[in-house]
């Protein structure tokens, strides 16, 4: 009778064990690891799951053409619960390019208009707030080039480029390379709203050439010159110039326009 009672004791210590295993692993999977992170290809959807409280990890590079910004669509939610995103620029996960707060459904990441680099890997990474899977697309955004890879414009030729974002966020990048240094170079823009420009003689975009000289007046049809330091000095022959261009919305949107640099009359 003793032995039967130690028995019928483990059986139940047995199932409790069981069923207290079950009830705090999570059901579902989280995507690869940080180490060998999920691959996304631009422009196609991909499934993927997160559990409660952990990480899921992706990767995607940008195309050699593909400076600018990325949007991120996150749809058909499992649940009512909700995942954050963090977007860096280091596989150690270290660079936090930007991160987007709880998305409750289906929604859109901006990583604050960001323009990320071309031929650049970049990673992501999902924390789940539940057990949830969803839908991933990545998708290149309204902005174009970057910093490290601003669109080359030909004199005298009109370029179609857009930025999107706000007064604050987003910017399109471009540079231009003088011919004369006794020219006086233009910049023509003709936008489907509002618009501002700077113009720098270095690649970081943080030597403007001149306060009064180098900001476009604000509009959708802008016009204006890029004579240098003072009135009676041009721009320096054969140099690399760089455009930053910016809307003047305080709401996010997209702006499309043409744009020419060319060499004007001389000084």
């Amino acid at each position: 009778m003793k032995k039967l009672f130690y028995f019928i004791i483990i059986l139940i210590f047995g199932a409790c064990s069981v069923t207290t295993e079950e009830s705090t692993s999570s059901s579902g999977t989280s995507d690869g690891t940080a180490s060998a992170p999920v691959e996304l290809t631009v422009g196609t959807e991909k499934p993927g799951s997160v559990t409660w409280a952990n990480d899921s990890y992706y990767k995607f590079t940008t195309a050699s053409t593909g400076a600018g910004s990325y949007e991120l669509g996150i749809g058909s939610f499992s649940s009512s619960t909700s995942v954050s995103t963090y977007l860096y620029s280091d596989s150690g996960y270290s660079t936090l390019v930007d991160w987007g707060s709880s998305c409750l459904a289906s929604c859109t990441e901006y990583f604050d208009y960001e323009a990320l680099d071309a031929s650049t890997t970049y990673y992501l990474r999902i924390v789940g707030w539940g057990d949830v899977t969803y839908t991933l697309t990545l998708s290149q955004g309204g902005s174009e080039g970057s910093k490290n890879n601003p669109v080359a414009l030909v004199l005298g030729t009109a370029h179609s480029g857009s930025v999107e974002g706000t007064s604050y966020y987003g910017k399109s990048y471009y540079k231009f390379t003088t011919s004369a240094a006794t020219d006086n170079y233009t910049v023509t823009m003709n936008n489907s709203d509002s618009l501002d420009c700077d113009l720098y003689s270095d690649s970081g975009f943080t030597t403007q050439v001149h306060w009064y000289y180098s900001d476009c007046t604000a509009g959708t049809n802008i016009s204006d010159n890029f004579t240098g330091t003072n009135s009676t000095e041009g721009l320096s022959a054969n140099t690399a110039y760089y455009l930053r261009v910016e809307g003047e919305s305080s709401t996010a949107k997209t702006t499309t326009y043409n744009i020419t640099v060319q060499a004007a009359s001389a000084l």
